[in-house]
This record gives C-alpha cells, sequence and structure tokens, in this order.
C-alpha cells in the first residue's frame, strides 16, 4: 500500500508538472505572436517596408547614425519611428489591457458574457469623452488630451461606484450586478446620445470615432498613461489570481475560506475599470477583447488564473495587433476603423465558441 501511494503520489507531481508546462508553453507561444506582430504591424501600410527591414531601421534610429533629411531612408524612418510603432505598441498594451479585464470580469462576476462592455464601463467613459468634447467640461478645466482621458477616467468609475452602492441591495448576486451594469449602460448611452444631438457636425463626427474605435490619431504621448496603468493593473491582478480561483468556487466557499470576498471584487471592478478608461480615453470603444480572448485562454489552459491572466493579456494583445494589421491592409488611408475590423472578427468567433463551449472551463 505504502509503494502504491508512493506511485500515485509520484505519478500526480509528474502529471501536474506537464500540466504547468503545457500552460507556460501556451503563454510563450501568445507571447512570441505579438513580438512578431510588431514587425507585421509596422511593416504594412501605404508603403510597404520589409519585414526585416523594420528591425534595421528600428536599430538605426536607437544606434545607428540619423539618415539625411529628404532620403528613403529618412521617410521609412519617420514612418517607422513616429507613425506606426506607437500604432503597434498602443495596439499591443491596449489589448493586453482589454483582454485582463475581460478574464476579471468573467471570473468575478463568474459569468461568460461579462466584460467591460455589459457592465457600463465602457459607456461612462464614452460619456466622459462626449461631455468634454460637446459641452468643454472636463475635471481639468481644458478640453485637452489629457482633459478628455481624466473625463473618461472619471465617468468609467461612475457605473462602478452604482453597481457597487446598489450590490448590498440585491445580496451581491454576480447576476443581478451584471443586469445592473447593462441598465447603466443603457442610461449613459441615452445621456451620450443627448448630447450628440444637440452638436455640430464635426463635433458629431469627432465623438463619433470614440464610439467605434479608432487608432488613426495615437502617438507616443498616447502610450505612456495607458501602458502605465495597464502595466499597474496587470501587477496588482496578478497577485490577486489565487483569491480570484476562490471567488469562481462561489461566494460562500470563498468566505469559508477566510477570503473577503466584496473587498476583492470591488478592488478587482476599480482595477479593471481604470485599465479600460485608460484605452478608450485615447482609442474610443474597441470591442470583443475582452469577451473572447479570455474565452480562448481558457478553452486552452483551463480556468487558472495564475495562468490565465498573463495568458490573456499575451493573446489579447496579439489579437488586438492583427486585427489593426488587417485594418491597414484592408486600406491604405486608414479608413477602416479598428473597432469595426474587431467586430467583425469578433463576432463569428465568438459565436464560434457558444456553439463549441465547454463547459468545464467554467
Amino acid at each position: 500500500m505504502t509503494e502504491e501511494r508512493i506511485s500515485d503520489s509520484g505519478d500526480l507531481k509528474t502529471g501536474y508538472g506537464r500540466y504547468t508546462k503545457r500552460k507556460i508553453a501556451f503563454i510563450a507561444v501568445c507571447v512570441s505572436a505579438a513580438v512578431v506582430s510588431v514587425g507585421l504591424s509596422v511593416s504594412v501600410g501605404g508603403r510597404d517596408i520589409e519585414f526585416l527591414q523594420v528591425y534595421g531601421t528600428i536599430f538605426n534610429h536607437l544606434f545607428g547614425t540619423p539618415p539625411v533629411q529628404g532620403t528613403v531612408e529618412w521617410m521609412d524612418d519617420f514612418i517607422v519611428w513616429n507613425v506606426r510603432i506607437p500604432r503597434a505598441l498602443f495596439a499591443a498594451v491596449a489589448g493586453a489591457g482589454l483582454a485582463v479585464a475581460g478574464a476579471v470580469m468573467q471570473s468575478v462576476m463568474k459569468n461568460p458574457l461579462a466584460d467591460p462592455y455589459t457592465t457600463g464601463i465602457s459607456s461612462g467613459a464614452c460619456f466622459g469623452v462626449a461631455v468634454a468634447m460637446v459641452l468643454g467640461l472636463t475635471a481639468l478645466g481644458d478640453t485637452g488630451q489629457y482633459g478628455i482621458v481624466l473625463n473618461a477616467f472619471i465617468f468609467a468609475l461612475v457605473p462602478m461606484a452604482m453597481i457597487v452602492a446598489i450590490s448590498p441591495l440585491s445580496n451581491r448576486s454576480p447576476a443581478t450586478l451584471i443586469l445592473a451594469g447593462v441598465a447603466i449602460s443603457y442610461l449613459f448611452n441615452a445621456l451620450n446620445t443627448l448630447l450628440l444631438v444637440t452638436t455640430d457636425a464635426d463635433t458629431l463626427a469627432e465623438v463619433y470615432i470614440w464610439q467605434i474605435g479608432s487608432f488613426t490619431d495615437i502617438t507616443w504621448s498616447s502610450i505612456p498613461i495607458t501602458a502605465a496603468i495597464t502595466a499597474a493593473g496587470l501587477a496588482a491582478i496578478s497577485l490577486l489570481s489565487k483569491q480570484l480561483n476562490l471567488m469562481t468556487l462561489g461566494d460562500g466557499h470563498a468566505k469559508s475560506m477566510g477570503l473577503d470576498v466584496d473587498a476583492v471584487r470591488i478592488a478587482c471592478l476599480i482595477i479593471m475599470s481604470l485599465m479600460v478608461s485608460s484605452v478608450i480615453a485615447f482609442a474610443g470603444i474597441i470591442g470583443f477583447v475582452g469577451l473572447i480572448s479570455p474565452h480562448i485562454v481558457r478553452m486552452v489552459i483551463d480556468a487558472d488564473n495564475r495562468f490565465v491572466i498573463p495568458a490573456s493579456a499575451a493573446f489579447g494583445a496579439a489579437f488586438l495587433m492583427a486585427a489593426d494589421i488587417a485594418s491597414r491592409a484592408l486600406s491604405d488611408l486608414n479608413t477602416v476603423p479598428i473597432g469595426v475590423v474587431v467586430s467583425f472578427v469578433g463576432a463569428p468567433i465568438f459565436l464560434f465558441l457558444i456553439i463549441s463551449q465547454k463547459r468545464r472551463i467554467w
């Protein structure tokens, strides 16, 4: 009997080791795909630049001699460094942030349909942008870029604050919180529409671009805030991954193990709100990334949030960069917004996931 127990223990350790290696291998593949996607993203556009030449241009810009202005090398350097790299990096950061936010929402709410857009966060942030553009009202007192960003932050937190305030009345049921988020989303959409029907055509066009999501105006100045918030949020969520695993067992089981479920849920919602609003403030609403990325990840590596969180970040980055490559390949003038491409790609993928969903991942 003792020998059999030792043998069984050894088999369990071996099986768990393989199980863990498979998850790490998947994360490594996603990270590699994201790195390759950066090169592909920078090479595609109105002026095609060879894949390997992209890395050579980047290396020469950082460590080589600056090219002579007006030459072909100077033009390539300008396009790569000032136009395409900021867009590619922002796509990677935005994809990672939205995917992690979706994974957290689904774990916290214990609902596979939960994502930042079904809980009113995106509607609140978009309304904040509309308030800044249409009414000229921002928290900083000006309608510059950072004023709009801060407005998006503040109004993204409003739906979360409303959900947290409602939760004691509903015994904090995840299903009820989702429904409350949908109701709040409709409320902010209605307020947003009221603002838009009173404004001029030019402002309406600007706000419309925010509503469908676009990377056209992304520059180097768009990256620091979003990258810093996404990195900090990813680190914080990673530290809470074990608590998220407990929460997936149900609030009752988690509380019996000593977890303060309400505090963890509120902390996760606030972190997620900041991550999503930092993306919306610069690029507008980009749907489906936070919905389908965690689903695909869980289908491959199951539901352990210690691995789902980093895997979702890597997969989301690669997915959104691939969508951005497609959006620019479809039009040399960048007239196809990233939000449209993501919806075209994401909708059929999500339908497929619904049809073939394996209940065991939940």
